[in-house]
Protein backbone atom coordinates (compact mmCIF):
# COMPACT_ATOMS: atom_id res chain seq x y z
CA UNK A 1 0.00 0.00 0.00
CA UNK A 2 1.32 3.43 -0.88
CA UNK A 3 2.20 5.98 1.76
CA UNK A 4 -0.49 8.34 3.00
CA UNK A 5 1.21 11.29 1.28
CA UNK A 6 1.30 9.44 -2.04
CA UNK A 7 -2.36 8.40 -1.66
CA UNK A 8 -3.33 12.01 -1.02
CA UNK A 9 -1.43 13.15 -4.11
CA UNK A 10 -3.14 10.46 -6.20
CA UNK A 11 -6.53 11.47 -4.87
CA UNK A 12 -5.84 15.09 -5.73
CA UNK A 13 -4.74 14.17 -9.27
CA UNK A 14 -7.77 11.92 -9.78
CA UNK A 15 -10.04 14.73 -8.62
CA UNK A 16 -8.38 17.15 -11.06
CA UNK A 17 -8.66 14.64 -13.92
CA UNK A 18 -12.32 13.97 -13.14
CA UNK A 19 -12.97 17.70 -13.21
CA UNK A 20 -11.24 17.96 -16.62
CA UNK A 21 -13.47 15.38 -18.25
CA UNK A 22 -16.78 16.77 -17.09
CA UNK A 23 -18.85 18.05 -19.93
CA UNK A 24 -19.80 21.70 -19.69
CA UNK A 25 -23.50 22.26 -19.15
CA UNK A 26 -24.19 18.64 -18.24
CA UNK A 27 -26.26 18.36 -15.10
CA UNK A 28 -25.14 15.93 -12.43
CA UNK A 29 -27.51 13.82 -10.41
CA UNK A 30 -28.50 15.69 -7.28
CA UNK A 31 -28.89 13.68 -4.09
CA UNK A 32 -29.79 15.32 -0.80
CA UNK A 33 -27.66 12.80 1.14
CA UNK A 34 -24.42 13.53 -0.71
CA UNK A 35 -21.56 15.03 1.27
CA UNK A 36 -20.13 18.25 -0.14
CA UNK A 37 -17.35 17.20 -2.52
CA UNK A 38 -16.93 20.79 -3.66
CA UNK A 39 -17.79 19.88 -7.25
CA UNK A 40 -20.36 17.71 -9.03
CA UNK A 41 -19.70 13.99 -9.22
CA UNK A 42 -19.93 12.59 -12.77
CA UNK A 43 -23.14 10.66 -13.44
CA UNK A 44 -21.25 7.49 -14.37
CA UNK A 45 -19.52 7.59 -10.98
CA UNK A 46 -22.80 8.09 -9.11
CA UNK A 47 -24.35 5.21 -11.03
CA UNK A 48 -21.42 2.97 -10.07
CA UNK A 49 -21.59 4.11 -6.43
CA UNK A 50 -25.32 3.29 -6.31
CA UNK A 51 -24.65 -0.21 -7.66
CA UNK A 52 -21.80 -0.62 -5.18
CA UNK A 53 -24.04 0.37 -2.26
CA UNK A 54 -26.69 -2.16 -3.33
CA UNK A 55 -24.04 -4.87 -3.74
CA UNK A 56 -22.44 -4.01 -0.39
CA UNK A 57 -25.76 -4.83 1.28
CA UNK A 58 -25.11 -8.40 0.10
CA UNK A 59 -21.36 -8.56 0.83
CA UNK A 60 -18.11 -6.68 0.53
CA UNK A 61 -16.93 -9.04 -2.18
CA UNK A 62 -20.05 -8.24 -4.25
CA UNK A 63 -19.36 -4.52 -3.82
CA UNK A 64 -15.76 -4.97 -4.95
CA UNK A 65 -16.90 -7.06 -7.92
CA UNK A 66 -19.21 -4.24 -9.03
CA UNK A 67 -16.36 -1.74 -8.63
CA UNK A 68 -13.93 -3.76 -10.73
CA UNK A 69 -16.44 -4.54 -13.48
CA UNK A 70 -17.88 -1.03 -13.77
CA UNK A 71 -14.49 0.63 -13.46
CA UNK A 72 -13.20 -1.39 -16.42
CA UNK A 73 -15.95 0.11 -18.59
CA UNK A 74 -15.39 3.60 -17.19
CA UNK A 75 -11.69 3.34 -18.09
CA UNK A 76 -12.60 2.28 -21.63
CA UNK A 77 -14.85 5.35 -21.96
CA UNK A 78 -12.50 7.71 -20.08
CA UNK A 79 -8.89 6.48 -20.44
CA UNK A 80 -7.66 9.90 -19.36
CA UNK A 81 -8.62 8.96 -15.78
CA UNK A 82 -5.59 6.69 -15.62
CA UNK A 83 -2.61 8.50 -14.13
CA UNK A 84 0.13 6.95 -16.23
CA UNK A 85 2.71 9.51 -15.06
CA UNK A 86 2.75 8.02 -11.56
CA UNK A 87 2.37 4.34 -12.39
CA UNK A 88 4.68 1.72 -13.86
CA UNK A 89 1.98 0.29 -16.10
CA UNK A 90 -1.70 0.47 -16.94
CA UNK A 91 -2.56 -2.16 -14.31
CA UNK A 92 -0.97 -0.12 -11.55
CA UNK A 93 -2.71 3.04 -12.77
CA UNK A 94 -6.04 1.20 -12.73
CA UNK A 95 -5.35 -0.02 -9.18
CA UNK A 96 -4.63 3.56 -8.08
CA UNK A 97 -7.86 4.73 -9.71
CA UNK A 98 -9.77 1.92 -7.98
CA UNK A 99 -8.33 3.00 -4.63
CA UNK A 100 -9.33 6.60 -5.29
CA UNK A 101 -12.83 5.51 -6.29
CA UNK A 102 -13.14 3.40 -3.13
CA UNK A 103 -12.17 6.38 -0.98
CA UNK A 104 -14.70 8.58 -2.78
CA UNK A 105 -17.32 5.82 -2.50
CA UNK A 106 -16.87 5.52 1.26
CA UNK A 107 -17.10 9.32 1.60
CA UNK A 108 -20.26 9.29 -0.53
CA UNK A 109 -21.91 6.25 1.05
CA UNK A 110 -21.11 6.94 4.70
CA UNK A 111 -20.23 10.62 4.82
CA UNK A 112 -16.71 9.79 6.02
CA UNK A 113 -13.95 12.34 5.73
CA UNK A 114 -11.02 11.51 3.45
CA UNK A 115 -8.71 10.42 6.30
CA UNK A 116 -11.27 7.96 7.69
CA UNK A 117 -11.94 6.59 4.19
CA UNK A 118 -8.21 6.11 3.60
CA UNK A 119 -7.90 4.34 6.96
CA UNK A 120 -10.76 1.99 5.93
CA UNK A 121 -8.94 1.25 2.68
CA UNK A 122 -5.75 0.44 4.61
CA UNK A 123 -7.34 -2.11 6.97
CA UNK A 124 -5.68 -5.53 6.58
CA UNK A 125 -9.03 -7.30 6.12
CA UNK A 126 -10.06 -4.87 3.38
CA UNK A 127 -6.73 -5.34 1.61
CA UNK A 128 -7.20 -9.12 1.74
CA UNK A 129 -10.80 -8.82 0.47
CA UNK A 130 -9.70 -6.54 -2.38
CA UNK A 131 -6.93 -8.95 -3.38
CA UNK A 132 -9.40 -11.85 -3.41
CA UNK A 133 -11.91 -9.84 -5.49
CA UNK A 134 -9.16 -8.89 -7.92
CA UNK A 135 -8.18 -12.56 -8.30
CA UNK A 136 -11.80 -13.53 -9.02
CA UNK A 137 -12.10 -10.68 -11.52
CA UNK A 138 -8.90 -11.74 -13.32
CA UNK A 139 -10.11 -15.34 -13.44
CA UNK A 140 -13.39 -14.20 -14.97
CA UNK A 141 -11.44 -12.44 -17.71
CA UNK A 142 -9.37 -15.54 -18.42
CA UNK A 143 -12.34 -17.95 -18.50
CA UNK A 144 -13.73 -16.72 -21.88
CA UNK A 145 -10.24 -16.98 -23.38
CA UNK A 146 -9.96 -20.62 -22.30
CA UNK A 147 -13.34 -21.46 -23.86
CA UNK A 148 -12.22 -19.90 -27.16
CA UNK A 149 -9.22 -22.24 -27.39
Amino acid sequence: MASLNKQQKRAKRAKAKAKQIRMVGRKSIVDQDLPDFGEPIPEYTLAMFSKMRDAEAVSRSEMLSVLLTDLAFIIIDHPELLDMENADDEGMAATHLAADMLIDYRMWADGMDRDAAQAWLSEPQFIADFGAALDVYRESLEAPEEKAE
